[in-house]
Parts: C-alpha cells; sequence; structure tokens
C-alpha cells in the first residue's frame, strides 16, 4: 500500500512519527523532503509541495493531508501569511487535481481551526503577539460573550475600548487572517465527498468563548446545514496524521480493529484534560472512530485493549505537584490487568495522560519493575491527551494488523526515551540547572544539532540508565537535536545495540 503523506509541519512528531509506526509493514508512507518543507515560521515551499503531491498520484492508494502546509506552509505560517483568498483556493484545487490524475486515490484530510493563545508570546504567532496576545484573546471572548447575550453591551464596549489601546492596529491583522482561513476551511467542507473523502477539523485551542470558539461554530453550523454527520471535530492537532494514517490503512484492508478502553480510576471518562474543553470521555469515541477504528464493551472480543492511565481527577502538569487525584487511582489492578493483557497475548497499548507534556515516570517504572515495559504494543505519553491518543491508537493499529516487530518495538523505546525521560524529567532539569550559565533558556537553545542538544543527550542516557535499564540495554540514541532551537520537542532517534 502506497500512501502519500503531508506532514503538519517539518517537527518529528509529523515529520517522523507516522513513517516509523508504518516501517517495516508493508505500507509505504511517502513525505515531501525535507528541503521542500520549512523552517518554523517560514514556510514550506508550495512549488515542492504540489509537485510532491501531483507526481505521485497516479500510483497512490491514499492521501493523508494537512491542507495547513498544503495552503499556508505549516501550521505557524498559517497564524503569520498574508495570502490572499483567491491565491489560497487556487492552491486548494490541487486535492482536485489529485483525484482527476486518480480518482481510486482516498484522500483523507485535516485542517486546524486557528488557534487564538490566552498569553502574550510571539514564539509561534505574529511579532506584535508578544506585546498585546493577552488582549488580543480577551478581546475575543467579550466579543463572543457580547454575541451570546452574555454581556451587556456598555460593559463590553468598556473594556474593548481599554484592549484597543494596548492592540492598537494589530487586530485588523488577526481578524482579517482569521476570516480567510475560516473561509477555506469552509471550502474544505464543500468538497467532502468529492475531492475529499474523510476530512477532520481539530482544534488546537479549547476556550470556552473566543475567536477559536466562534470559528468553529460558524464551521459546525455549515456542516449542519449540508447534512454531514462524518466531519470529525476535536481537540488535537500534532497526532492527526497518525489517526488518518490508521484510518486509511483500516479502510484500505476493509477491517475496524475493535478497541476495549480500561480506566486507572472509574472517573477518567469525565476528566477534562488541561488545554482541552471536554471530557476525555466525549474526545475518545472520536479519537478511536477516526483511527478507524470501533469502541467494543467485551474485553474478550477486543482487538486491542487501550489502558489509559490518567487521575481520577484534577490533572496537572507533569512539572507540578500532584493533585489528589492522582492518589486515588486503582494503581495496583489497573497494572495486574495491564501484565495479564500482556500475557495472555493481546496487542496492549498504554495512553499516559497521567500528566500534561511529560509521561508519568514514577507509575511506569514500577510497571516496569513487575514487567518487561517493552513488552506492551503501543506507548505514548507526550504534551496533550489528544497528542497522547493519537499516537499510541496509531501504533496500537499497526501491531494488531501487522504483528509486532523491531520496528514497532525501536518506536515504543523512542516513546519511553522522549515522552518519559524527555518530557518528564530531562527537558526541564536541563532548563533550570545548566542553560542559565551557558546563555540560553527554554525558547533559544542555541544551535540545534549544539551543545545544549548534547547535553540534553547526555543527560537522557543517564535518565534512562539509571530509571530504565532494560531499555537503555537495548537501545543508543543516534539522534538528539532541539528541532526549533527551543527545549519544548526534541529530534530523538534510536538504534538498537549490537
Amino acid at each position: 500500500m502506497k500512501i502519500v503523506y503531508l506532514p503538519l509541519d517539518e517537527r518529528p512528531c509529523n515529520y517522523h512519527f507516522a513513517g516509523r509506526i508504518a516501517e517495516g509493514s508493508g505500507v509505504q508512507v511517502l513525505k515531501p523532503s525535507m528541503q521542500v518543507l520549512g523552517d518554523k515560521k517560514q514556510p514550506a515551499d508550495f512549488d515542492g509541495i504540489k509537485e510532491f503531491l501531483l507526481s505521485n498520484a497516479p500510483d497512490a492508494d491514499s492521501y493523508v493531508l494537512s491542507l495547513d502546509m498544503l495552503l499556508y506552509g505549516g501550521i505557524v505560517p498559517s497564524r503569520l501569511h498574508h495570502l490572499s483568498e483567491d491565491a489560497l483556493c487556487q492552491r486548494l484545487s490541487v486535492v482536485a487535481r489529485i483525484k482527476e490524475i486518480n480518482p481510486k486515490a482516498k484522500i483523507y484530510a485535516f485542517a486546524l481551526i486557528m488557534r487564538c493563545p490566552k498569553y502574550s508570546s510571539a514564539d509561534e504567532e505574529p511579532d506584535y503577539y508578544g506585546d498585546c496576545g493577552r488582549e488580543i484573546f480577551l478581546s475575543g471572548q467579550i466579543k463572543h460573550k457580547l454575541q451570546l447575550g452574555h454581556m451587556e453591551k456598555d460593559e463590553a464596549e468598556a473594556l474593548l475600548t481599554g484592549y484597543r489601546n494596548v492592540i492598537g492596529q494589530n487586530l485588523q491583522d488577526f481578524e482579517t487572517r482569521r476570516a480567510v482561513n475560516r473561509n477555506l476551511l469552509l471550502k474544505a467542507v464543500e468538497m467532502l465527498h468529492q475531492s475529499i473523502d474523510f476530512l477532520i477539523i481539530p482544534q488546537d485551542d479549547s476556550a470556552e468563548y473566543g475567536y477559536t470558539s466562534m470559528d468553529r461554530e460558524a464551521i459546525k453550523a455549515e456542516i449542519r446545514r449540508r447534512g454531514l454527520e462524518d466531519v470529525a471535530m476535536y481537540p488535537g492537532a500534532d497526532e492527526v496524521g497518525m489517526t488518518l494514517l490508521a484510518r486509511a490503512v483500516c479502510e484500505n484492508r476493509g477491517v475496524t480493529p475493535k478497541i476495549y478502553c480500561e480506566f486507572a480510576h472509574e472517573n477518567v471518562p469525565n476528566v477534562i484534560p488541561l488545554y482541552e474543553d471536554r471530557p476525555l470521555g466525549a474526545t475518545l469515541p472520536f479519537q478511536i472512530n477516526s483511527a478507524g477504528c470501533t469502541a467494543c464493551d467485551r474485553y474478550a472480543d477486543a482487538d486491542i485493549i487501550l489502558y489509559l492511565n490518567y487521575p481520577a481527577h484534577s490533572p496537572v502538569e507533569v512539572f507540578e505537584e500532584k493533585s489528589a487525584g492522582y492518589d486515588e487511582r486503582h494503581l495496583a489492578t489497573f497494572t495486574e490487568s495491564i501484565m495479564k493483557s500482556v500475557q495472555t497475548g493481546k496487542v496492549t497499548a498504554l495512553a499516559d495522560g497521567a500528566f500534561c507534556n511529560g509521561g508519568d515516570k514514577e507509575f511506569l517504572r514500577a510497571l516496569n519493575e513487575r514487567m518487561d515495559i517493552l513488552s506492551l504494543s503501543a506507548y505514548a505519553g507526550w504534551n496533550t491527551s489528544s497528542n497522547t491518543l493519537g499516537t499510541v491508537i496509531c501504533q496500537a493499529v499497526f501491531v494488531s494488523l501487522f504483528g509486532d516487530s523491531a520496528h514497532q518495538k525501536r518506536f515504543l523505546a523512542e516513546r519511553l526515551y522522549e515522552d518519559v525521560g524527555y518530557c518528564g524529567y530531562v527537558r526541564m532539569y536541563v532548563t533550570q540547572n545548566f542553560l542559565p550559565s551557558l546563555g540560553y533558556d527554554y525558547f533559544n537553545a542555541g544551535e540545534a544539532a549544539g551543545e545544549v542538544a548534547d547535553l540534553v543527550r547526555k543527560e537522557l542516557a543517564s535518565f534512562m540508565d539509571a530509571h530504565f535499564p532494560n531499555v537503555a540495554k537495548a537501545y543508543d540514541i543516534c539522534t538528539c537535536q532541539m528541532p526549533w532551537r527551543r527545549m519544548f520537542e526534541v529530534d530523538l532517534a534510536l538504534t538498537e545495540k549490537v
């Protein structure tokens, strides 16, 4: 099976993960070269992207397309561009051209609703957002509440006047771009069941009120008007390419894997993960169904057992003090169930959403003392709950369909190194204890392959050797870089020790 894969951006989670999961399965995942893609705020080369997509069309079975990459050159450029709606429509027409060349190719697409962060930072936003991002966010909230009748007009106008004094002319730039991006999303909806076979509109922003929420409601209204029931809209972003990869493979093989979910506490489905706007139990069905799977009520009937390590309530960031909801988990019985599932040969996947932005190192160490953690079929515990879910479900689907392999074990080990080791510990440890004396900080880690990357490699190897020696004995770090020259993400790859 040949899948043409256009990632959301050039970061490893978007560019590498899908191909690594598919490695050795017989599913060929074709990606554009890194030279064609951009670099954070620098957009990808559209002509190169177009050539890549069309040249592979004649013999492709499926496409997994990030429309943000096709239209704007990546997720960050989608927030910075000054392209006209007409120019963007011409870019979008490439999707229809693919279908003209190969009508049998199925196209799985996703496009984000442009986010509006609640904080002032220009790291991934326009430069002015560092000065007035908070006020732009608050302006959107006020306008939305006024629209819904949740605020008096005089009160709203007084607040907006104060925000305008800080924002100045920047709001026009922000709102104009939002309108253009929203209109392109509506055009993508129009293409569903014509050029696009399946569409996900994930939200990279979960505020109840504001610009993103208003855009979401406008798009939902158009979806309802067209009678479309199969447009998935739920929290997520960087995992969606993997979700659609799983769906493409399932549909190509004519299968619908059944997933049974087991939680660390009975209240976990009611927990609202950080940075998301709804309970896990509301998002999980979208994650499962969008990946071409179906939820299953009986353990014995399932193809995949998905274990969800989340607190009973009150989730926190990985570097914050745990709430009482963590101690209320039934970890003893949860662990026993995981061990039984592995021992009986079930495809056993662990979604580690206990903390936001890093794996639960204490639980993983305890689990590894009871069993070889590499005997799991799939694991993820990075960034947001939805990022974790999309990753672990995709890998579990591939193990279910194609069996376990050295490739799958390596990707599992990479998740342990990165999600538990780097995100859960090394990232903050290096940031706090080494960067100030070196003249760096969280948003400036120097060169991608510089001294900070070397330091991260050393500390990560030390952490894994101390806490997961069985994993450290099996793998060496062969790549360790800081792709956007900051501490948030790491470009990490392992190789088997000989």
